[in-house]
């Protein structure tokens, strides 16, 4: 589904609000995740600017915005591929942290190299 506006994906918060909390310092994480895990997330396409600058300095087709079906937090997150077999990896979202085009960039710049730097294994949260 693609987001046109900021009032969409502002809409778009206020429509699936979280249902379940975890650790503030939750939100500066990376976490990895099943293929499953990150398929069944729903998939939101930030389809207007500045976004779409983002994914073409990115290298990227779209900037994804991901939203677990079960508890409707939100996420971003990729499929690395960097010289060993696919892991997918996320990190939690709120609407500050979405608007934060400079966050945005930072964390997908270089292959994602931010978010996958980011990583935290012992992040155990229900997805």
């Amino acid at each position: 589904m693609k987001i046109k506006s900021v009032q969409e994906l502002e809409m778009l918060f206020t429509d699936y609000p979280c249902l379940a909390q975890i650790a503030n310092d939750s939100f500066t994480k990376t976490r990895y995740v099943d293929r499953m895990t990150f398929e069944a997330l729903e998939k939101y396409e930030l389809d207007f600017h500045p976004y779409t600058d983002i994914a073409k300095k990115c290298l990227m087709s779209d900037i994804p915005l991901l939203r677990s079906q079960k508890t409707n937090r939100f996420y971003i997150g990729f499929t690395n591929l960097g010289g060993h077999g696919a892991v997918w990896e996320i990190r939690p979202v709120g609407i500050t942290e979405v608007k934060d085009v400079d966050y945005l960039e930072r964390m997908y710049a270089n292959n994602g190299q931010q978010l996958d730097w980011g990583i935290d294994l012992s992040e155990k949260y229900e997805i």
